[in-house]
C-alpha cells in the first residue's frame, strides 16, 4: 500500500499516472491501482479518528478544554457549534473531496481492469473487490450527508459535471443492488495458496455493509424523520417495514454460519479475553472487515497515561463509565445491582476492566517489568485528576484501554492492532435492533444474550418480559458499550436523533480524593461546561462544502447549513 499514491503509481523514481493506457498492460500496475482504492480507507480507521481528533465520541480529553476555548482548531469549531459549510480545515478529514477521488479511482478500475494481463478468474474477483469498496464510500457519504449523486462510470470533460443528488432511497437501493450482486463473485474466505490474501473484501462483508445500510434506512433520522420532506434527505413517510428488512439482511450474515464471537481460552469468559483478544489477533471469525491500524504501540502512544509512557491522555467521561452494569448483568442504578458508590468499579461488567483504566487499575510499568497500580485520584502525580485541568492528566478520572495489549507501554515493546470496520458483534447488535424496532421484541433476546455471554455477564439473560421501549434502553447501552470508539456511537447518536440529550449535556467524571489512612473517596463530579453543543435538527446531517454547492444550481445543501 505504500507504494501508491492517491492519484497515482510509483514504480522506481517516476510516477504514473492512474490513466495511462500503460497502466491497463501491466498486472502490476493494474493491481496497484485497486490496492490504492483499499490505501483510501483512512477516514474512518486512521488513528486521529480514536484519540484525540475524536472528541466527538466517548471522549472527553485534554484536548477538548483547549478546544472549549479555540475557535481555530478544527474540532473545536464544530463542538462549538460555529462549525459551517464553509469550515476550513475540514474535521472530517475532506470526506467529499476524498470519497469522490475513491469512488472515481474504483470506477476506473471497474471499467479497465478487463484490459489487463490478468486471469478471468483473477479479473472477476477484482472487480467485485472494486465495486464493493465503491459501495463503501458510498455508505460513508450517505452516513455524514443522506442521499448523493451516484456516479458509477469515469466522468471526463465532455460529461456534465452538474449533477443533482440522488433520493436517500435511490442511494440506498443503488447499494443493496451492487452489494447482492457483488457478494456472488466473492468467497467467504481466502485459504490455502490465497491465503496472502486475507483482508481482501469478502461475501460475508458485502452481507454485512448491505445489513448496516439498511439498519440506518430504518433509522428514526431517515425513515420518516427527515428535518425536511425532499426524499434526499431520507423517506418522506416512515415505514416499519424497513426495520424487518434490516432484521433480515442481518440474518442472512448470522445464517452464513461462519462467524462467532470470540471467545475466551477454553470457552471462559469470566474476563472478557476474547473481546480483548479480538482486536491484537490477526485471523478471527468475529472480523468481517478489518484493517491493521497500528503496528508496533500505535494505541498505546496515544492513550496511556503519562506513566505509562503515553502522550495524549485521553478521559472517558463518567455518563460512558457508568453504563457499564454489574457483573450479574443489572445497570449500576438498578436496586439489587450491588453497585457501591465508595467502591464502584468492584464486580462490574469484565468488559469494563478491558475498556476503562480507572483508580488503581494495573498497567505494566517498564522500568520494573511487571504490572502495577495507575493512580487517577485528584491531584495524584504524573495521571492524576485535577480542577481546573492541567495536563498531564485526566479530565475524568478515567483513561481509555480498549483495543490496546496490556504487554505493551507507550515508550517499549510492540504489537499489531486491527480496527474493525465491521465485525460479528456489530452484526448481532444490529439484528437485536431491528427486530425490536419491527415489533419482534422477544426475538431480540437471543442475540442480545449472546453478546452478553461472550461479555463474561452472569447470568446473561435479560429480564423476562421486556416492553419494546426496554428493550430498545438495553441495546443501544450494549451498542455503546461493545461497540465504543469503533466509529459507531456517532452516527447512532445522530440515525436515533438523540444528539441534544447526549452532547449537549455537562459531561461527569470521578473525582476520587486519597484520605490519610490511605482510603479513597469517591464523588461524581460535573466538568465545568459541555464537551459539545448539539444544534438539532441541523447538526444530525453533516454540510456538503460550500466549495461545492456554490459552483452548482443543482446541489442542495442539508437543511439548516
Amino acid at each position: 500500500m505504500s507504494s501508491c499514491k492517491k492519484d497515482g503509481i510509483l514504480t522506481g523514481d517516476t510516477q504514473t499516472d492512474i490513466f495511462d493506457k500503460d497502466v491497463w498492460t501491466d498486472s502490476v500496475r493494474t493491481i496497484q491501482v485497486l490496492t490504492s482504492i483499499y490505501a483510501d480507507l483512512g477516514p474512518e480507521s486512521m488513528t486521529t479518528r480514536i484519540n484525540t481528533s475524536n472528541s466527538l465520541s466517548e471522549f472527553s480529553d485534554e484536548s477538548d478544554e483547549r478546544w472549549a476555548t479555540t475557535t481555530t482548531t478544527p474540532a473545536g469549531t464544530f463542538q462549538k457549534g460555529n462549525y459551517s459549510a464553509s469550515s476550513l480545515p475540514d474535521p472530517f478529514n475532506n470526506i467529499w473531496k476524498n470519497t469522490y477521488k475513491s469512488i472515481r479511482k474504483a470506477n476506473l478500475f471497474i471499467s479497465r481492469v478487463d484490459e489487463a494481463p490478468l486471469s478471468a478468474v483473477l479479473k472477476k474477483r477484482m472487480k467485485a473487490e472494486a465495486r464493493f469498496l465503491r459501495a463503501w464510500y458510498y455508505h460513508l457519504l450517505m452516513k455524514h450527508y443522506a442521499g448523493v449523486p451516484i456516479v458509477d462510470k469515469v466522468l471526463t470533460l465532455d460529461d456534465n459535471f452538474n449533477i443533482p443528488r440522488n433520493s436517500y432511497e435511490e442511494c440506498v437501493n443503488y447499494l443493496v443492488k451492487e452489494l447482492d450482486e457483488t457478494a456472488v463473485d466473492l468467497p467467504m474466505e481466502y485459504t490455502g495458496t490465497e491465503g496472502y490474501n486475507h483482508g481482501r473484501i469478502t461475501k460475508g462483508a458485502c452481507l454485512a455493509l448491505k445489513a448496516r445500510v439498511l439498519l440506518f434506512a430504518a433509522s428514526p433520522l431517515f425513515n420518516g424523520g427527515a428535518a425536511d420532506p425532499n426524499p434526499i434527505f431520507g423517506y418522506p413517510t416512515a415505514s416499519q417495514n424497513r426495520w424487518v428488512k434490516a432484521a433480515d439482511a442481518a440474518k442472512a450474515v448470522i445464517d452464513l454460519n461462519f462467524y462467532s464471537l470470540l471467545q475466551g481460552t477454553d470457552g471462559n469468559n469470566s474476563t472478557a479475553e476474547g473481546f480483548y483478544n479480538v482486536f491484537l489477533q490477526r485471523v478471527n471469525r468475529e472480523m468481517i472487515f478489518v484493517r491493521l491500524a497500528g503496528s508496533n504501540r500505535t494505541y498505546e502512544n496515544a492513550h496511556l497515561p503519562s506513566s505509562r509512557g503515553g502522550s495524549y491522555h485521553n478521559s472517558p467521561n463518567g455518563d460512558y463509565v457508568d453504563t457499564y452494569p454489574m457483573k450479574n448483568g443489572k445497570p449500576i442504578t438498578e436496586p439489587g445491582s450491588g453497585y457501591d458508590p465508595q467502591n464502584p468499579y468492584v464486580n462490574r461488567d469484565p468488559r469494563f476492566y478491558r475498556s476503562i483504566i480507572y483508580n488503581g487499575a494495573t498497567w505494566l510499568n517498564s522500568s520494573t517489568n511487571t504490572k502495577q497500580p495507575i493512580n487517577t485520584y485528584f491531584n495524584a502525580p504524573s495521571d492524576g485528576l485535577s480542577i481546573p485541568f492541567v495536563t498531564p492528566g485526566t479530565q475524568t478520572g478515567y483513561y481509555n484501554r480498549k483495543m490496546m495489549s496490556e504487554d505493551v507501554t507507550g515508550s517499549t515493546g510492540g504489537t499489531e492492532h486491527f480496527f474493525p470496520f465491521m465485525r460479528y458483534a456489530e452484526v448481532l447488535l444490529n439484528y437485536a435492533e431491528a427486530l425490536n424496532e419491527s415489533g419482534q421484541t422477544t426475538l431480540a433476546y437471543a442475540p442480545m444474550k449472546e453478546i452478553r455471554d461472550r461479555a463474561g455477564l452472569s447470568p446473561a439473560d435479560l429480564p423476562a418480559g421486556l416492553s419494546q421501549e426496554q428493550m430498545r434502553k438495553y441495546i443501544r447501552d450494549e451498542r455503546r458499550i461493545e461497540l465504543a470508539f469503533e466509529d459507531h456511537r456517532f452516527w447512532d447518536i445522530r440515525r436515533w436523533k438523540i444528539g441534544a440529550s447526549t452532547y449537549g449535556t455537562v459531561l461527569t467524571g470521578m473525582k476520587i480524593t486519597k484520605n490519610a489512612n490511605g482510603s479513597f473517596t469517591y464523588e461524581k463530579f460535573n466538568l465545568p461546561k459541555p464537551a459539545s453543543v448539539f444544534i438539532e435538527p441541523k447538526m444530525n446531517l453533516l454540510p456538503i462544502p460550500a466549495t461545492q454547492v456554490n459552483i452548482s444550481d443543482k446541489l442542495i445543501q442539508n437543511p439548516g447549513w
